[in-house]
């Protein structure tokens, strides 16, 4: 699992809690300059809560692909703007459990560039987070490409699609002794209270 955790990100936190929820956008391709005018920019998601920003990915091994890093850092992307989507009410524990009882459809084997993406698990874990409050509506232009691939395009292209992001993946893998993977969120690390902060 990619994780950072420390006491200075860490607030402190109690029954009470209440946190805002931040939808940090990156732009994966420097054509967005040009395509992101048209609606059609290519991006990469992740939701920001309690000073972690918590993402779905691709891993080589059957396990979750939801991780955390801290916020606006992703190594892969460019990050471009961070969107307040509301004020969740949920404590750090209440956002753990959530984690965990989203994170088994969000397994690294499970993604689909189109179907079961980044942005895919940023909306609905912001939705999670802010059920009983009033929110920002979800920015649907960041994962507009994939929604109208999967309407538009026909089921064989979109599997072709994906099979070539696959592929890209494969080659940007560490060699095997180097392999990077992806674990569930252990106790440990998601405890407030743990030596870790």
């Amino acid at each position: 699992m990619l994780c950072c955790g420390s006491a200075e990100m860490m607030k402190a936190h109690d029954d009470h809690s209440e946190a805002d929820v931040y939808l940090n956008v990156y732009d994966i391709t420097s054509m967005n300059v040009l395509i992101g005018n048209l609606g059609m920019g290519a991006y990469h998601t992740g939701v920001e809560i309690y000073g972690r920003e918590y993402c779905f990915g691709r891993a080589p091994s059957d396990c979750s692909g939801v991780y955390h890093i801290l916020p606006k850092t992703c190594s892969e992307h460019v990050f471009r703007e961070s969107i307040l989507l509301g004020r969740s009410r949920l404590s750090f524990e209440e956002v753990d459990a959530l984690i965990k009882s989203i994170e088994e459809r969000y397994l690294s084997t499970s993604y689909h560039v189109v179907r079961l993406n980044c942005n895919t698990f940023s909306e609905e874990f912001s939705h999670k987070l802010l059920e009983q409050q009033r929110r920002v509506p979800y920015p649907s232009w960041v994962n507009r490409p994939c929604c109208s691939a999967a309407w538009l395009l026909p089921d064989f292209l979109v599997e072709k699609i994906d099979q070539i992001d696959y592929e890209m993946f494969l080659k940007n893998c560490p060699p095997d002794d180097d392999e990077v993977t992806f674990t569930p969120l252990s106790d440990e690390e998601l405890n407030p209270n743990s030596k870790l902060y």
